[in-house]
């Protein structure tokens, strides 16, 4: 632990698994990084205390675009819970992409992989498209599909957990 920089992803998960042993055997997510469209940095460590959903899609798939809409909503409707979507393309044409995601509004937090070697998507082992793996608030992966299967229900109990972890606010706070 003392070879290595406090900001490193593996001592981090190495001192979460040291606090909380059962971690240890649990199916962790494998720690990213990546820079969004937007230009913001994200780490999945960074997302400790909150459900995260990852999104792996294509702008030339069609049931990723028959998707979309659900992924929208689910955006909508946990606004302002602790959640991140996060949505991952696997395009090839980067500028194909970001002209989809312009004119389709989403405003969620998206990633470039170029395409099914890219760097995350070959973390999760994706191989099909649209991909989801909900990520609960400990780092470890709760659920995968493939395809537009119901997610919320799984998200809805994950951010309860979530919630039920938190401090209650003191009287007055």
């Amino acid at each position: 632990m003392k070879l290595r920089p406090a900001d490193d992803p593996d001592r981090k998960r190495a001192l979460r698994c040291i606090e909380r042993p059962e971690l240890a055997r649990a199916a962790l997510a494998p720690p990213f990084t990546v820079t969004a469209i937007d230009g913001t940095r994200f780490s999945l460590e960074e997302f400790q205390g909150k459900v995260v959903l990852l999104d792996f899609w294509a702008t030339w798939c069609a049931p990723c675009r028959e998707a979309l809409p659900h992924i929208r909503e689910i955006v909508n409707r946990f606004q302002g819970q602790p959640l991140v979507v996060l949505s991952v393309s696997l395009d090839e044409d980067e500028g194909k992409w970001e002209e989809f995601v312009s004119s389709n509004g989403m405003t969620w937090p998206q990633y470039w992989d170029g395409g099914f070697q890219g760097t995350i998507a070959r973390l999760f082992r994706v191989k099909q498209i649209p991909h989801t793996f909900t990520i609960d608030a400990d780092g470890v992966l709760q659920d995968e599909r493939i395809g537009d299967a119901a997610i919320e229900g799984k998200i809805k109990k994950l951010l309860a957990r979530v919630q039920e972890m938190q401090p209650a606010a003191k009287p007055g706070q």
